[in-house]
């Protein structure tokens, strides 16, 4: 791969990290909700508005989980990619270049 390859890779990967993010933040609320509303619900569970028995309701929270942990896992993938890619990198690399490194150091 030459050196534009990888830093035009890199930039698309620090968007795509960005994004996730922000898309992180929606699971995790999601598993909150149902834990908090699980922790404080007797027999029947509401949520959002729709009632549930208490393990239909534990059923829905562990698949916010788990799309959380999938979520979690795209992440981690692309940030072992983002290393790979910086760790092709040779030469002297001009300032733009070297923000775009910082930027994705930043994102872990």
């Amino acid at each position: 791969m030459t050196h534009q390859e990888i830093i035009a890779q890199l930039r698309r990967l620090v968007r795509r990290l960005r994004w996730l993010n922000v898309l992180q933040l929606i699971p995790d609320t999601l598993v909150i909700y149902g834990i908090l509303q699980l922790g404080f619900s007797q027999d029947f569970v509401t949520l959002f508005n729709t009632t549930f028995t208490r393990q239909k309701a534990s059923l829905v929270t562990i698949m916010f989980a788990l799309i959380d942990l999938c979520v979690t896992g795209i992440r981690h993938n692309d940030r072992l990619e983002g290393r790979k890619l910086i760790s092709q990198l040779r030469g002297k690399l001009s300032a733009a270049e070297a923000e775009l490194i910082k930027q994705f150091q930043r994102l872990k």
